[in-house]
C-alpha cells in the first residue's frame, strides 16, 4: 500500500512522503514522514510487523510507569547487572530522532 501524499494520521495536518527510516543500525525499511512535523513516522501495516519483530529480537520492551510528573522505564535486570547500575545511580538520557539514549554516567 503506498501512502504517498496521504494525510497524516497523527496530526490530520501534514501530508505523507515516502523516505528510508533506520530502525537500528545499518536497517532501514520504507517509511512516510509527515512534512507539517517531520517527527510524525507512518509504516504500512506489513512494515510495521517486520519493524515490531526486528525490535523484539533485539531488545525487550517495557511498559512506561508515572513517577511523580515524569515516566520511566524499568530496566531490565541482565542490563543493570551487565552495566553494573544501582539504584539511585546517575544516567544522561537524551533524545535522537525518535530514539531514547541512556548513558550510565562515568564512576
Amino acid at each position: 500500500m503506498n501512502m504517498e501524499g496521504k494525510l497524516c494520521g497523527i496530526c490530520d495536518k501534514g501530508r505523507l512522503h515516502a523516505y528510508k527510516d533506520e530502525i537500528t543500525d545499518g536497517i532501514y525499511v520504507d517509511a512516510y514522514k509527515c512534512d507539517f512535523d517531520p517527527d510524525h513516522v507512518s509504516y504500512t501495516a506489513e512494515v510495521m510487523h517486520k519493524v515490531e519483530a526486528i525490535q523484539r529480537s533485539t531488545s525487550v520492551e517495557r511498559h512506561l510507569v508515572k513517577v511523580g510528573s515524569s515516566v520511566a522505564a524499568p530496566i531490565p535486570s541482565a542490563i543493570v547487572k551487565a552495566l553494573r547500575l544501582k539504584p539511585r545511580g546517575r544516567v544522561f538520557i537524551s533524545a535522537q530522532g525518535r530514539r531514547i539514549i541512556i548513558r550510565p554516567a562515568p564512576s
